[in-house]
């Protein structure tokens, strides 16, 4: 999996092609979709490692002596927690409580940094834009100054150990240690979308391919595979994790999301759609929730496919009450396992539904733990 001799961005395009991937566009820029196997890869993060080039990814920096009230103000969640080498998970929303985007934020001694879905960063930096001007607050995108490598599974902290020579490596979700490796700058941040041990490794964009060689070298012996996004797509679904463009948009409010379980503070004061937000909890559940769904047999239903309710609930004939938003062929579980918006009255574990004529049954998520039998 190694190749030597790596400076920039065009030799990790070489060292994906030389690999195997299978390529495509997204947004503009090239995402890695497989290496030609993705139950394999798959496979390989739930028992060893698997190393992922997410350099598409959207990267926002933002410094200025108002940084801490001003991002406080923007996001669902609370900022003023957070200390240098601290992180969290938060949403930001328009004064209607819409999402406009999900992100992980870490704090750093001079900043913050925000990563988000690359569709996402432009968006959220002319958001942030517009509120700027009566604070010392600067907004940058720097997605294309970034790359990022992400490492996933039970080996990778041992991976990254070896090729670190350091123990100063961040325990936990959404922490961070910023460290050196071959004179690189390097932010890593503890980040389990896998449901297993997992690592982002945020780099100068003309080093993420000599950094990506020294891991695989300390790699090579625990078994460590190049993974793509079939691959991380199916390991997050099964970890219960939704992904902002497939499975929420601006259409949603993040309490519908099961995010008020992770991205919310009902406790932190003022920000854009507190009120709505504040309101909505006040008043109980949501008119649709994202739930868990398992399916029989081996059909995986696309994204926007209706789920209905079994003809005994509503008289003689199907209704929709629901929509899917993500679905895979599990291959921890061997099962059709899928994300979907359904209706309040369907959202319990038990609830009995349909897609396509194929008995669904609403299942607690995450679907899987790390650890869990059988996994691989």
């Amino acid at each position: 999996m190694r190749l030597s001799g790596i400076m920039n961005k065009s030799t990790m395009d070489e060292i994906h092609r030389a690999l195997g991937a299978v390529i495509e566009m997204r947004n503009g820029a090239e995402e890695v979709r497989s290496y030609g196997d993705p139950v394999s890869e798959h496979r390989a993060v739930r028992s060893r490692a698997g190393l992922i080039d997410q350099s598409y990814r959207g990267k926002i920096r933002l410094t200025g002596r108002d940084r801490v009230d001003f991002l406080h103000g923007m996001v669902t969640n609370d900022i003023k927690k957070l200390g240098p080498g601290n992180g969290l998970y938060a949403a930001f929303t328009n004064d209607k409580a819409r999402m406009l985007s999900d992100a992980r934020i870490y704090c750093l001694p001079d900043g913050f940094w925000i990563d988000t879905e690359p569709e996402a960063a432009q968006n959220i930096q002319k958001h942030l834009d517009k509120y700027t001007l009566a604070s010392d607050v600067t907004v940058e995108n720097v997605t294309g100054v970034f790359g990022l490598l992400s490492i996933h599974g039970p080996a990778s902290l041992e991976i990254l150990l070896q090729a670190f020579g350091s123990e100063s490596l961040p325990a936990q979700e959404y922490s961070t240690a910023s460290l050196s490796l071959d004179g690189v700058p390097i932010l890593v941040a503890r980040n389990e979308i896998t449901a297993e041990m997992g690592f982002d490794l945020i780099i100068p964009t003309d080093r993420v391919s000599r950094i990506w060689d020294r891991i695989f070298e300390a790699g090579s012996s625990r078994g460590l595979q190049p993974i793509g996004a079939e691959a991380l797509d199916s390991l997050r679904i099964e970890a219960g994790i939704p992904r902002y463009r497939v499975d929420m948009d601006e259409s949603n409010f993040p309490m519908e999301t099961g995010l008020e379980k992770t991205a919310i503070s009902y406790t932190k004061g003022c920000y854009i759609g507190q009120e709505t937000i504040a309101r909505a909890d006040a008043q109980g559940r949501m008119n649709k929730h994202l739930v868990g769904l398992e399916m029989g047999g081996d059909s995986v239903p696309k994204r926007g496919q209706p789920i209905q309710a079994p003809r005994p609930a509503y008289g003689t004939e199907t209704k929709s009450v629901g929509v899917v938003t993500s679905a895979v062929k599990s291959p921890s579980l061997g099962k059709v396992i899928a994300l979907g918006y359904v209706h309040r009255d369907f959202v319990e574990p038990g609830s009995e539904l349909e897609i396509d004529g194929i008995a669904a049954r609403v299942k607690p998520l995450p679907f899987y733990r790390s650890g869990d039998p059988g996994k691989g």
